[in-house]
């Protein structure tokens, strides 16, 4: 499937109208930073949400379960890249969901997500990997934020639930470039399009090092391509833009 949808992208680069896609006529470097941009944007407004949810749990007190189950829905609404919000507590129990009420009986205690914020224990957010919903059997990116009492104990883990292409900037420079995003160890969090298949070495190749942007020469499927890579000022991620070069 791969193959072909770049037979197509290669076929329309030859056609009248269209501009060969080469480093010289498309700007990775503005692409990818509308991506970078759009990326801690949408980042930035998560770790707001968690940070509301995190005090009104907190602080819930007798609160009833309706009234808080409304008011993390409401204030998810408010951040369009998040799908949903989930509360598992500290046994892995989820006791809300904003898109239902009351949340399904779900033990999520195995879920890689719920036990790496629970091992990181630290309140800031975690940018994990992809899984499949439980209920909805959709991949999805999870956002983790442990939760402390006003006791500091753990009281359970915050998941926003973000699908792959809300990580996509609107704005593009480039109509016919891919793009992805990694975690700083090289798991690789999306992919655009979605069945892109990466190189097992393609995060290597990037040759990543302390700076904040750079450019390598790269392969897509069999295909040479050209990557610029940019590292998010506030959180671990590398966003890339690649486009495929004919010589």
């Amino acid at each position: 499937m791969m193959k072909k949808w770049l037979i197509v992208v290669l076929g329309l680069l030859g056609q009248p109208g269209f501009a060969l896609a080469n480093a010289n006529n498309v700007s990775l470097e503005e692409n990818v930073l509308l991506m970078a941009t759009h990326v801690e944007n949408i980042l930035n407004q998560t770790d707001g949400l968690m940070r509301r949810s995190a005090d009104l749990l907190r602080n819930a007190g007798g609160m009833n379960d309706v009234v808080i189950q409304g008011s993390l829905a409401n204030y998810t609404s408010q951040v369009e890249a998040v799908r949903a919000l989930l509360f598992i507590n500290s046994k892995g129990i989820l006791e809300f969901d904003t898109t239902r009420h009351p949340a399904a009986n779900l033990d999520l205690s195995d879920r890689p997500y719920f036990s790496k914020a629970m091992a990181h224990g630290d309140e800031h957010i975690q940018i994990q990997t992809p899984v499949l919903g439980k209920q909805s059997g959709v991949p999805f990116v999870p956002v983790t934020r442990v939760l402390r009492g006003v006791s500091g104990s753990v009281m359970g883990v915050l998941v926003a639930v973000m699908t792959p292409d809300a990580w996509l900037p609107s704005e593009r420079a480039c109509r016919l470039c891919f793009y992805s995003a990694f975690t700083i160890e090289g798991e690789t969090i999306m992919t655009a399009p979605a069945q892109m298949q990466l190189a097992d070495d393609f995060f290597e190749s990037l040759m990543i090092v302390d700076g904040r942007s750079g450019i390598s020469e790269t392969r897509l499927n069999t295909y040479p391509a050209r990557t610029m890579w940019r590292r998010l000022r506030d959180y671990p991620v590398i966003v890339t833009s690649s486009v495929v070069t004919i010589y």
